[in-house]
């Protein structure tokens, strides 16, 4: 499964890695959503399905029957960023651009080709990041912020062959648990791997022609209050995960990413914001991530 195709007389092989985990209702249509979406070029489509429990996978091979350059990629356990490191790590191919999606998004016309395009253009970016459609929630704020601050947006992005080669060569992998890849391949990308050097201008282009769709929760649908209920604990929980693990890598380096974002000293979590309305969720994330840490400590104590 070589797909490749020609841009300016150079053979590009472009990879988009698909992250599903319980999408049994989705992940047919994003995956079509991006066969459609690349334009005149051609790509291999990883589907990573970790730790689905429901018909993702069934579905995502029923799509893969009719298209050669699909494959799924199935893996245990339900951790997004064990899944990027799976597909970086083991089936990425060097110099290939490696574009990443969520499968639980469907992509507009051209999107993949337009960030392509966009990458060839404004080469001297380590990420492009996508843009979300103007109907969805928060949409134009959205798109404000991420104009201005040159976000990194997890929803769909590429990034460049140079950076994820550097990435590759010094063994930078995301920690296990980790909650928010987006907000450390955002700080990874905009530091360029270097301590004290965060330029996400300089670093992290927005491609406004890149366009990902998605569904706005329903203010009364029960189903989806618990669904943003869930979002807003995992939200603090990378709050948390991000305060005690980033300043760390700005202080000693690199070679303090931790295997698993549960590794964090004692006292590294940051306070409770208490006069906001993250508190709630910052007690119940305070109280995941301390429990979380008392029983990997207990199985360390337990092995000795």
């Amino acid at each position: 499964m070589n797909q490749q195709a020609t841009k300016t007389g150079v053979e590009v092989k472009v990879q988009v890695c698909v992250f599903a985990y319980n999408l049994e209702n989705e992940i047919e249509g994003s995956i079509l959503s991006i066969i459609e979406s690349l334009g005149n070029y051609e790509a291999e489509v990883f589907i990573m399905a970790n730790g689905c429990r429901d018909k993702t996978v069934e579905k995502a091979r029923k799509v893969a029957q009719q298209h050669a350059n699909v494959q799924v990629i199935e893996i245990p356990v339900g951790d997004k960023s064990n899944a990027w490191n799976v597909f970086t790590y083991q089936y990425y191919t060097k110099n290939a651009i490696p574009i990443y999606v969520d499968g639980d998004l469907e992509l507009s016309d051209d999107a993949i080709s337009n960030i392509i395009d966009y990458h060839f253009k404004y080469s001297q970016y380590n990420s492009i990041s996508s843009f979300p459609w103007e109907h969805g929630r928060n949409a134009l704020s959205w798109r404000k912020d991420l104009l201005e601050q040159h976000q990194f947006t997890g929803s769909l992005y590429l990034l460049a062959p140079s950076f994820i080669g550097k990435i590759i060569d010094i063994n930078v992998r995301l920690p296990f648990g980790l909650i928010g890849d987006d907000s450390m391949l955002g700080y990874l990308a905009a530091t360029d791997l270097k301590q004290n050097s965060d330029l996400p201008k300089e670093r992290i282009g927005v491609c406004q022609d890149a366009i990902f769709k998605y569904e706005s929760l329903k203010l009364l649908s029960f189903s989806d209050i618990k669904l943003y209920l869930r979002r807003r604990v995992r939200y603090s929980i990378r709050y948390m995960q991000q305060s005690s693990i980033v300043p760390q890598l700005k202080q000693h380096g690199l070679s303090y990413m931790p295997d698993n974002a549960s590794y964090f000293e004692k006292d590294a979590l940051p306070p409770i914001r208490w006069a906001s309305s993250n508190f709630i969720f910052d007690l119940i994330a305070n109280y995941t991530l301390t429990n979380k840490k008392n029983v990997i400590n207990k199985r360390v104590e337990d092995s000795h």
